[in-house]
């Protein structure tokens, strides 16, 4: 069994009850969008722990403690959109240049040696995930990043 991740953007008030209730984000990130579940989503799969590392801006929140997954990080609206125009200046072909440059001093992440070999789907991941973060912000969305 692997470790995954993805980014989850949701109703800045809805947010709110999830922060309240820790043990419905599963129930909740399970819940079409037509019926009041997250707007929209980002998977980063294996990826996460180098996204985490190169795009700390993606996951500048707060823990939120007592879900079913393994961790979770929620940003409020406010979050998202400064998340949004910090990752908008990232250039993710410098990013993964640096990763891939150096593959001792990123060693220790999750998957570090898959994701230097696949440094495009990695690339990709990446300019998903600055892709996501606009689209949130644009719609005043709050974001879970959710890893299972």
């Amino acid at each position: 069994m692997s470790i995954g991740a993805a980014f989850h953007a949701l109703d800045r008030y809805r947010l709110r009850a999830l922060v309240i209730d820790p043990s419905t984000v599963s129930g909740f990130l399970n819940t079409a969008a037509a019926k009041g579940g997250p707007h929209d989503s980002q998977t980063v799969e294996q990826a996460w722990d180098v996204v985490r590392t190169l795009m700390p801006e993606a996951v500048d929140g707060e823990e939120l403690d007592g879900t079913d997954g393994l961790a979770c990080i929620y940003l409020t609206a406010a979050h998202v959109e400064r998340a949004a125009a910090r990752l908008a200046q990232c250039d993710v072909a410098a990013l993964v240049g640096r990763f891939t440059a150096d593959p001792a001093k990123f060693g220790e992440l999750y998957w570090a040696k898959v994701w230097q070999e696949g440094a495009q789907d990695l690339a990709g991941f990446m300019e998903g995930v600055k892709r996501f973060f606009a689209g949130a912000a644009a719609r005043r969305d709050a974001v879970l990043f959710y890893i299972v």
